[in-house]
């Protein structure tokens, strides 16, 4: 697999930190269900929401998140990681890092923060950890879709795919 984000538009140039790495990528997501669900579904049900297009082997992958492993299983049984969870408060925090489609040397870090609020649940979810110079902004351009996958989130709970604020 070329790239994950590969529907993206590709910037014409890459941006310049100077030397720094990018800034975090933060959105947020309102859902109308328990805390323990919106997790459990995140986590659990990632092969019924997560978007084929946004795989590496397409249709009748399997995506999941299985002990400390986020990858997906294609039809004929390949397997792909993802990334490796390094944190987890079930119903509360999941930390991944993250190597889709990247070095396993350079894993960004994707947190998704799951929390109360009135009628339902905030997920928070940050992509950061990019490495500096041109391989973090090679990073930060490479995974700029996370929007259409989480509006695949949002809807899997009734909510519009545009329900996805960026912070």
């Amino acid at each position: 697999m070329e790239s994950l984000f590969s529907h993206a538009p590709q910037p014409s140039g890459e941006p310049e930190h100077g030397g720094e790495a990018p800034p975090s990528r933060v959105f947020r997501l309102l859902l109308p269900a328990p805390r323990e669900i919106v997790y459990s579904a995140f986590v659990g049900d990632l092969h019924l929401w997560w978007p084929a297009a946004y795989t590496g082997f397409g249709e009748g992958t399997h995506a999941f998140i299985e002990d400390t492993v986020v990858g997906e299983e294609g039809p004929d049984g390949q397997l792909q990681v993802w990334g490796t969870v390094t944190e987890e408060r079930p119903g509360e925090l999941l930390e991944i890092a993250w190597t889709l489609a990247w070095s396993p040397d350079a894993p960004t870090r994707v947190r998704v923060q799951f929390g109360d609020a009135d009628g339902g649940t905030v997920v928070v979810f940050t992509h950061q950890g990019w490495a500096r110079g041109p391989e973090g902004a090679q990073q930060y351009a490479k995974y700029s879709e996370w929007p259409v996958i989480l509006g695949r989130f949002a809807a899997f709970f009734g909510q519009p795919a545009d329900a996805v604020e960026t912070e």
